[in-house]
């Protein structure tokens, strides 16, 4: 994991050029409710599941995003109806996920402007399967952003950090 400075100018750089292009946003879900590049959705009235396909899953097999149908930037943004919509479609996102491919456990979260990971201004809520047979088992999201905090921070004179 490259944790240097590049990886937030990067993710800060693709936030500019999304602000500065809205109209090719490719999380803003079409008339017929499909995301540019996904596969198949599930969806309601104010939001779309879609499962990434395999090139963009980045060996996250199964995994997707709900994003709202209206343009908002983050989870913070979200009204009270989306955020019931979007918790509603999870719902329905899991029973799918269960009956089709039968996951041991989910990491399920948001990212937020990018500092915090986020590289386009569309709020998306990912929805990950996982198996006890990963690599990463047992492994959530405070472990990585802890183990990468341990990995940037400096090592003292004597070698301990």
């Amino acid at each position: 994991m490259n944790l240097d400075e590049t990886l937030l100018a990067g993710r800060e750089a693709e936030w500019a050029r999304w602000l500065a292009h809205p109209g090719e946003n490719p999380l803003l879900p079409d008339t017929a409710g499909r995301l540019s590049g996904e596969g198949w959705t599930i969806q309601n009235d104010l939001c779309v599941y879609s499962q990434l396909q395999p090139q963009y899953a980045e060996g996250l097999p199964h995994s997707g995003i709900i994003v709202t149908r209206r343009p908002c930037a983050t989870v913070f943004d979200l009204t009270p109806e989306e955020a019931a919509a979007t918790h509603a479609l999870l719902a329905e996102v899991k029973a799918h996920l269960d009956d089709a491919v039968r996951p041991d456990g989910y990491t399920v979260g948001w990212n937020v402007f990018p500092a915090g990971g986020q590289h386009i201004p569309h709020v998306h809520l990912h929805v990950i399967p996982r198996w006890n047979t990963d690599a990463a088992a047992g492994a959530g999201i405070r472990y990585f952003l802890k183990e990468a905090a341990r990995q940037a921070r400096p090592l003292s004179p004597g070698g301990l950090p």
